[in-house]
């Protein structure tokens, strides 16, 4: 969108540490001038649940991100700035932003898709239907997938597919391949219109990772490619894409603090045939960290299984550039693929392949975040800080909870 004709207001969208959208909305008389300097706002509002005083910051807009969503309204993505205008490196958008300007070449081709998995549930909180994988029968769900999908449409966020999960009430919608920064973007919008519309046709949607404790978990699983590099004529991984992958299984522990950042991911993760436990890749074990296609030509993609919808799509998609890149830089060996047997992948019973357990919980992933240096420089201290305090006090929060569970199993028994 170049005009902002019949405009009256813009919502200035931004992201928290976590991950959450915010915004404020300005005149459209305002949006020139928010472009070129910046539109004063309380930047604690970038701490989430954890903001203490407020900062004196300011939102700029990115123009190449206006685009009209009704009723005389349009929305834009912002970098938060410094009150005197500099970019502020604790904003996650503008930490991905430096990321893809540092990586140069790698990350100006990198592209990819996505694929969101999330649940649809009445008012009660009880799933929409009980359908399973890839059910073709039509219900209150499917409609209001499809609904979410034409509306992004209309804001230029392709979609590729949306189908029915395993779950029941649980469905998946895939985005288009687009670059980082742009596909950050796009996942937050896409949360934010598939909850609104949701909510008009009286349903909730979650993207909790693991929402009942008998049925699968939501995951948000990046389909990554380079322009012309990675795979050979064969489509076999080349040399480069191997120590790309070799870079994000290495980093991967630490990776786990972006990926699956709440206390509830680690219900998702160790759970299940198709939820990764174990930094291992492969092409069609279901339970592997990262699954290389065995498609070929543009078809070819890196598949990352470990992040959730949880997560900070700005801050994660920045590590895994992070950790591919350095994979590539220090020219990481990839160790052999781990493939699933017709008894089901056990990574606790492998004595061929040496690999690294993911964390079993928030407190470790959080632990290997801060243990890793290359993980660690990528981001701005005050960043990181903000993040692991927020996340530790989640962590220690939970831990102080008695659950049902506990009280039905050892109030008689002690």
């Amino acid at each position: 969108m170049s005009s902002l004709e019949g405009i009256n207001w813009v919502r200035l969208s931004f992201v928290d540490v976590f991950g959450v959208g915010h915004s404020m909305q300005i005149p459209a008389s305002r949006f020139d001038g928010a472009v070129k300097e910046g539109e004063p706002f309380d930047g604690s509002a970038l701490e989430g649940r954890a903001r203490l005083l407020e900062t004196d910051m300011r939102l700029q807009p990115d123009p190449s991100t206006l685009v009209e969503i009704g009723d005389g309204l349009a929305r834009a993505v912002c970098n938060v700035l410094t009150f005197d205008g500099r970019r502020w490196p604790g904003d996650p958008r503008t930490a991905l932003v430096s990321v893809v300007e540092d990586l140069g070449e790698l990350a100006q081709e990198y592209t990819s898709s996505v694929e969101l998995e999330f649940f649809l549930l009445d008012e009660s909180g009880v799933p929409v239907d009980r359908g399973g994988y890839f059910d073709e029968d039509e219900g209150r769900g499917a409609s209001v997938v499809r609904a979410a999908a034409d509306r992004l449409g209309t804001y230029g966020v392709d979609v590729d597919a949306c189908h029915h999960e395993a779950g029941p009430g649980q469905y998946e919608i895939d985005l288009a391949a687009i670059g980082p920064i742009a596909l950050a973007d796009a996942i937050v919008l896409t949360k934010q219109v598939i909850r609104e519309v949701a909510a008009d046709a009286r349903m909730r949607a979650t993207f909790m990772p693991r929402p009942f404790a008998d049925e699968p978990g939501s995951g948000l699983h990046f389909l990554q490619r380079v322009s012309g590099r990675f795979f050979a004529e064969d489509g076999s991984l080349d040399q480069m894409g191997r120590s790309f992958v070799a870079g994000q299984l290495v980093h991967a522990r630490a990776l786990s603090a972006l990926a699956a950042p709440t206390v509830n991911s680690y219900k998702r993760l160790h759970s299940g045939a198709e939820a990764p436990s174990a930094a291992v890749w492969a092409h069609v074990n279901r339970g592997a960290l990262i699954r290389v296609s065995s498609y070929m030509g543009r078809d070819a993609s890196i598949e990352f299984r470990g992040a959730d919808p949880s997560a900070n799509p700005h801050l994660l998609l920045a590590g895994m550039l992070v950790a591919g890149a350095d994979g590539i830089e220090r020219e990481m060996a990839l160790a052999p693929a781990v493939e699933e047997d017709l008894g089901g992948f056990d990574p606790a019973g492998s004595d061929s392949v040496r690999f690294d357990a993911l964390p079993r919980d928030l407190d470790d992933a959080l632990d290997a975040l801060l243990s890793d240096d290359v993980m660690v420089d990528a981001f701005d201290r005050q960043l990181l800080s903000r993040l692991i305090d927020g996340r530790r006090a989640e962590a220690a929060a939970y831990r102080n909870q008695v659950t049902g569970w506990e009280i039905e199993r050892y109030l008689d028994e002690a």
